[in-house]
């Protein structure tokens, strides 16, 4: 019998600089903040997802074992977020050496569909904490009929997260702009195309999972059309925020849990949206989502930006 959890083997930076290129050029017309955040130096608050995938991607490979997602330049039989909640500590610099250490937690299986969940820690050029990920993802996109619901591990339910990080609120440059903000604000609403230009934009020429760009490959995984990856979707919302509280805000002790709900196939249209619902003297916390136009929601999740707190 398999033991859980499984120590994944560390992996080190810095992220590829055509992979965060891509990220600001995918977000086109709608990513002013995330785009500023590039051209500074920063990797950007959705890419932090993206650390889960780069330690699974710097995992010895079996030549033997066919991949569930065809072409993946990254080796990982890809992985389609479903819920992700993380923690930036701290900013990362994008040609920072950063480290990554992580564990496989479980996985398990329900409606014919497999998923995993790993966690993962990463440590900045000085050895401060920049970022905590806790991941779940689906391993096939493909439902196998007569699978039955099953459980290794444990269960991502089970499994505390991070949470916001209060001891380092202070480092935060956007505190007077947040706390102009109130229960209540709202902010974007407006329409995004997201186009199979940005989606391929994104992606870069050497894609970690090729279903966000290729059709082909798409339709081999099981897809109608590529899908646009889960950290594409999410930027919207956060780009939202970003402009309503300021570029780095971030950045220093955020917290994330997010989930996605349904597909948004290339050239559909989104509504990203973000609402104050709790402001209080140590934090202010939005709702954010993104919708199809149609009705679906393609995404939702909350954010939570700690503030100084009071010396006792």
């Amino acid at each position: 019998m398999d033991e859980w959890p499984k120590a994944l083997v560390p992996a080190k930076g810095p992220m590829r600089q055509d992979k965060l290129a891509g990220a600001a050029e995918g977000m086109g017309a709608w990513g002013e903040q995330m785009q500023s955040l590039a051209n500074s130096g920063v990797m950007q608050p959705d890419v932090m997802t993206a650390l889960t995938l780069f330690i699974l991607g710097s995992q010895p490979k079996d030549p033997a074992k066919k991949q569930k997602i065809p072409g993946a330049g990254g080796g990982v039989a890809g992985g389609v977020w479903v819920r992700e909640r993380y923690t930036i500590h701290r900013p990362l610099q994008q040609d920072e050496v950063f480290t990554i250490s992580g564990e496989s937690i479980g996985r398990h299986v329900h409606k014919g569909r497999r998923y995993g969940t790993n966690a993962s820690t990463t440590l900045n050029a000085a050895g401060q904490l920049a970022g905590s990920n806790l991941t779940t993802g689906l391993l096939a996109y493909k439902i196998e009929e007569g699978l039955a619901d099953s459980l290794e591990g444990q269960s991502p339910d089970e499994i505390k997260a991070a949470g916001p990080d209060w001891r380092v609120a202070v480092n935060n440059p956007c505190l007077a702009k947040l706390n102009t903000l109130k229960v209540g604000d709202t902010f974007g609403g407006y329409d995004v195309v997201l186009g199979l230009d940005l989606m391929a934009a994104r992606d870069t020429k050497n894609p970690d999972n090729p279903i966000h760009s290729d059709p082909k490959l798409a339709k081999e995984a099981g897809l109608a059309k590529p899908i646009a990856g889960g950290a594409h979707v999410l930027a919207f919302p956060l780009e939202v925020v970003m402009a309503a509280a300021g570029s780095e805000a971030l950045l220093h002790g955020a917290a994330f849990d997010i989930r996605w709900k349904a597909p948004v196939y290339a050239d559909l249209t989104i509504t990203p949206n973000a609402r104050v619902v709790k402001a209080e003297a140590d934090c202010l916390v939005f709702e954010i989502d993104a919708v199809i136009s149609g009705g679906a929601t393609a995404m939702v999740g909350t954010v939570t930006i700690p503030l100084p707190r009071e010396a006792a």
